[in-house]
């Protein structure tokens, strides 16, 4: 009787540390699995920003674009009308020269 408790005491003690050596295992498996996924989703969070990254910088170029684009043109208007009245004053101002240098009428 006593043979048999310290028999069932040692089995105990085995499947004890059976069941702990496989808890240890299991859980080192566990370990290693978060570890790929969290490498795993770290690189999709990477890939996901950057292509964010480059679809917002696409967008603002493109809105950039478009206002650059319209300044240029209100430019151009701007250095037309400029343009044109310089034109004008030319004129005016060849006068204003021709009349200084020959004289009101014509006599120098």
């Amino acid at each position: 009787m006593a043979f048999e408790i310290i028999k069932n005491i040692v089995e105990a003690e085995k499947e004890v540390d059976a069941i702990k050596a496989k808890a240890i295992a299991d859980a080192d498996a566990i370990k290693a699995k978060a570890n790929e996924d969290s490498v795993q989703i770290l690189a999709q969070a990477k890939k996901t920003a950057k292509a964010s990254e480059e679809k917002l910088i696409d967008d603002a170029v493109k809105n950039s674009r478009q206002k650059v684009e319209k300044i240029i043109a209100e430019a151009e208007g701007k250095c037309k009308e400029v343009a044109q009245e310089a034109e004008k004053k030319k004129a005016e101002a060849i006068k204003a020269v021709i009349g200084k240098v020959v004289g009101i009428n014509g006599d120098s």
